[in-house]
């Protein structure tokens, strides 16, 4: 861990310090980056440009940016059969790889590279092309699976006034409070070095030329494993089981240090501990942003 084997522009993950967006700490970031329309956070356009080119975007660059995934947003009928032909107690990640899987067919890059005139000096700007579109339809379909598993396929239909975090939130049918915990949400875990599970993932895939589809899809699934990503669901779940153990007792230092240690001598993780890296919590941002998340 000593040794310095990966560089990424994007975000530096220091281990006492926490994480650093283009030089920037997550308080320095919510700060000088614009803000959405009557919030006092910023879009996930904003951070996007953000992280692409390393400079602080005017209002009228993130609007543009907004603009753009508006016109990209549009997700084929197709996909949304394909989730809905998955057994209905699927796990959500797998219905969101296949959702992104069965996107494919529309790779800007693959196209380019089938069409006899690929050239690897611009291969960029079609790798740019998918990665926008996938990212600008990822919180529909995210949305949609939501509202498939848990509310009865009761779908809620885009608003097109909104930005991407406010739209998922209001796509999910959450408040307007929401709507910035989306917005904080989404930018606290769109880079994360390139070290991890699911963004070397994505990186060693597509280092084959696999195109973004393929290489999103499979960083997924390494997301979907229980110490990276779905460590955030088995937080839940061993708070969830210690709470029935208690059975409407208070938790104490005491029961809780106990819960704690029968988790490692069980031979088991303790869910969100034991980062190989962190070592400092993210930061609440702001105190309206906790009061919603509880």
């Amino acid at each position: 861990r000593d040794i310095r084997s990966l560089v990424t522009d994007n975000s530096y993950l220091d281990p006492q310090e926490g994480i650093r967006f283009r030089g920037k700490t997550i308080p320095e970031t919510f700060e000088a980056l614009p803000k959405a329309a009557g919030s006092a956070y910023p879009t996930v356009e904003s951070f996007w440009y953000f992280l692409l080119t390393g400079d602080v975007p005017t209002q009228a660059q993130v609007d543009e940016v907004v603009a753009e995934w508006k016109t990209r947003q549009n997700v084929p009928s197709y996909v949304f059969d394909a989730i809905r032909a998955l057994p209905r107690d699927s796990h959500p990640m797998v219905m969101l790889s296949v959702g992104i899987m069965a996107m494919q067919k529309d790779s800007k890059f693959a196209a380019f590279y089938n069409s006899g005139k690929f050239n690897k000096m611009v291969a960029w700007e079609s790798v740019y092309e998918d990665a926008s579109d996938i990212v600008a339809r990822i919180p529909i379909v995210a949305a949609f699976i939501y509202n498939l598993k848990y509310k009865g396929d009761k779908q809620i239909a885009i608003d097109p006034k909104l930005d991407m975090g406010a739209n998922f939130a209001h796509m999910i049918g959450q408040s307007d409070q929401y709507k910035d915990v989306a917005r904080m949400y989404f930018i606290l875990h769109s880079d994360h070095e390139s070290g991890n599970v699911s963004a070397h993932t994505t990186h060693l895939v597509h280092s084959a030329l696999s195109d973004p589809y393929y290489a999103y899809s499979a960083g997924l699934n390494g997301l979907a494993g229980p110490l990276h990503g779905l460590a955030n669901q088995e937080v839940l779940g061993w708070i969830m089981e210690f709470q029935k153990k208690l059975n409407g007792a208070e938790p104490t230092k005491e029961n809780v240090t106990k819960a704690l240690w029968d988790t490692l001598n069980a031979g088991q993780v303790v869910p969100g501990y034991g980062h190989a890296v962190l070592r400092k919590p993210t930061p609440v941002i702001q105190h309206s942003v906790s009061s919603a998340t509880t």
